[in-house]
């Protein structure tokens, strides 16, 4: 069927069936696996990373801006500009946290979306393009966890890179707390335990090695380069890893390039309680294309596999979050869309 844009997300709600949409990638529609309702909640270019904080639901992007969204959804407004590629974004207390590719900044979300003083908390993260899509979250404990891509395909990271580091929330105390780490564009906790997506590596054929989801433990050793899940990297085949590596909790096929992470905790869906929803961005150079689809698990169930189909047919997924009436919202940096599943 035909789906005319509202102006107001109140207009939207008020459908009673789902609506399909056209999938930028595959010919796909929207939908999930139960036939629940999969709506447009706002536009927003190049949409990334998400985050809930004073009121709005704040979004990242891979060009210099980030945007706000009412949680009632709608227009977009640009709330901060001239940043480099502004991926990760995070709340804790009274501000928002962006992850750009060389810093972290804090900035006072503003009623309709806006950000205002904006500072930078933490500078000098590694400032190189390749894998430099920061991802950001806000800890139980109360400091800002960073991912820290490899800036390559198969290599031996220096310094800070193919790392997830913590700080303060005003920046310094800078803390190693997991390396080996390819790159993690997601993360998120349950039962006190810190979850993380990896993406293997690409140029080893169609069905290796697969892509990662792996529990942070203190200071842990997760095998890149020397191992992308429990597989040996080409070129570091008989080359001895500098430590024990900590294998992933679970396995997902090649390729299907896992990004954001998100345990569900609402009531909307009490079939997904507790259960980690996984974007899938979807594969770039494989031979038959796989991912593009946000996938449901229940952690401990089993250790590989691609976990059970939630929601197609939406672009390319880049992260997920639950809305306050238990929603979910899924970003697509393809279509520039976020889309909104609810009952």
């Amino acid at each position: 069927m035909r789906f005319r844009r509202q102006s107001s997300f109140s207009a939207l709600a008020g459908l009673a069936f789902a609506v399909l949409l056209q999938a930028p990638c595959h010919g796909q529609v929207a939908s999930t696996s139960r036939g629940d309702r999969v709506e447009v909640f706002a536009r927003v270019p190049a949409a990334r990373a998400m985050a809930i904080c004073g009121g709005a639901l704040y979004v990242g992007t891979t060009g210099n801006a980030v945007y706000g969204v009412p949680l009632s959804g709608g227009r977009a407004v640009r709330a901060a500009s001239g940043l480099t590629a502004p991926n990760g974004v995070a709340c804790l207390g009274n501000r928002l946290y962006v992850a750009s590719r060389d810093r972290v900044s804090a900035s006072t979300p503003t009623p309709g979306g806006g950000l205002a003083d904006r500072v930078d908390v933490q500078t000098g993260l590694p400032n190189l393009a390749h894998h430099g899509l920061r991802y950001i979250q806000a800890g139980p404990d109360g400091r800002l966890y960073i991912a820290i891509g490899s800036p390559c395909n198969i290599c031996r990271p220096q310094g800070l890179q193919g790392t997830i580091v913590s700080i303060g929330p005003n920046g310094g105390d800078l803390r190693r707390v997991a390396w080996g780490i390819r790159n993690s564009v997601g993360f998120d906790w349950s039962g006190g335990v810190m979850y993380f997506t990896d993406n293997g590596a690409d140029g080893m054929g169609d069905n290796t090695p697969p892509d990662e989801l792996n529990a942070l433990r203190p200071d842990a050793f997760y095998g890149f380069p020397y191992f992308g899940g429990r597989v040996r990297l080409r070129g570091f085949e008989t080359a001895t890893p500098p430590a024990t590596q900590t294998p992933p909790v679970y396995e997902f096929q090649a390729h299907v390039a896992t990004l954001g992470v998100h345990f569900y905790h609402g009531a909307m869906f009490p079939e997904l309680r507790d259960e980690a929803l996984v974007a899938e961005h979807g594969s770039w150079n494989r031979s038959t294309p796989v991912g593009y689809q946000v996938v449901r698990l229940r952690i401990g169930s089993a250790s590989s596999g691609n976990g059970q189909r939630f929601l197609r047919g939406i672009g390319r997924p880049v992260d997920v979050k639950e809305l306050p009436d238990g929603s979910i919202v899924v970003s697509d940096d393809a279509g520039g869309r976020i889309w909104r599943v609810s009952r």
